[in-house]
């Protein structure tokens, strides 16, 4: 698909040497619509924390399409949220213009439940040039992080100075 064989080995070696978090939160509730009614509003806000993402974040409402703008030149990147199974699946298809095209990304993450008992995050992420057809998948997974993830640790307290002195 274009990218540099170096670029992807150094991504894979940054991925086996620094932890990735992806911190999910998913929000529900009541929103009023144009016409006056009472109806419901899915959220997912997502942070991807990595060596290659400070707090990269992505927040999207269930079945809207959203539109932002990319440097340089103000390419437009189109993303839109679905789930089949709410708190289990959820389902993002992007679109950008990219040096190489179009690309088309569909990053689709499901909770598995392992033989063990324990979850599993499944992500596969699969994505296609549009005028090439070239198309590259790719699957990971993700074991849940029982405690705070360290990027989120507030540790303001041992960054201030002591005052006492």
């Amino acid at each position: 698909m274009g990218v540099d064989e170096l670029a992807i080995q150094a991504n894979e070696k940054g991925e086996t040497e620094h932890d990735t978090y992806h911190t999910i939160t998913l929000l529900s509730g009541m929103e009023t619509s144009e016409e006056g009614e009472e109806q419901q509003n899915k959220k997912v806000i997502i942070v991807k924390r990595s060596r290659v993402n400070n707090d990269l974040i992505v927040e999207l409402d269930l079945g809207k399409e959203f539109v932002e703008k990319l440097a340089p030149g103000d390419r437009e990147k189109k993303s839109l949220a679905t789930s089949d199974l709410w708190g289990q699946h959820l389902k993002i298809n992007s679109s950008l213009l990219t040096v190489n095209g179009l690309a088309s990304v569909v990053d689709e993450k499901k909770l598995e439940q392992e033989e063990t008992g324990g979850t599993m995050l499944v992500q596969e992420l699969k994505i296609t040039n549009v005028e090439t057809e070239d198309t590259h998948a790719t699957v990971r997974y993700f074991t849940p992080y029982t405690k705070t993830p360290p990027h989120l640790v507030d540790n303001t307290d041992q960054d201030m100075p002591d005052a006492s002195k």
